[in-house]
């Protein structure tokens, strides 16, 4: 049985592939006492990990959204690990001031312009290489 979050992180890791960012290395431990939810470990190659979970009591998208927030935290400490730009997803309206958030429109999670300018709001998960 697939669970909530492989499907989720699945997502995640197309938009993380997008933007460069090296994929985290995944391991289910149920770390995460909130009922419902799922949890796991996300590690990078320096060892360093980082738990992210799933509050399955939420709608799908605010799921997604919530998952989003936690593996983009997740991705700004890789990149600063590595010396890299850490504002991933990039915001095109505002490139060198902050990256997109996750958050929920229409009832879809989706990447915004979190200063609220009017620029391509691409689902979670449908990152491309310009965008990313």
């Amino acid at each position: 049985m697939t669970r909530a979050i492989d499907v989720a992180l699945d997502l995640m890791f197309e938009d993380l592939t997008a933007g460069g960012v090296p994929l985290p290395h995944v391991e289910p431990k149920k770390w995460q006492t909130w009922d419902p939810s799922e949890s796991v470990m996300l590690f990078a190659a320096d060892g360093s990990g980082m738990g992210v979970w799933l509050d399955l009591g939420l709608s799908e998208a605010h799921r997604l959204a919530h998952l989003a927030d936690q593996v983009q935290e997740w991705a700004v400490g890789e990149l600063a690990r590595l010396g890299r730009p850490t504002n991933w997803p990039v915001c095109a309206a505002h490139p060198v001031n902050h990256p997109l958030r996750a958050t929920v429109e229409d009832g879809r999670a989706i990447w915004a312009c979190p200063a609220g300018a009017a620029t391509a709001r691409p689902p979670v998960g449908g990152l491309s290489r310009d965008e990313a």
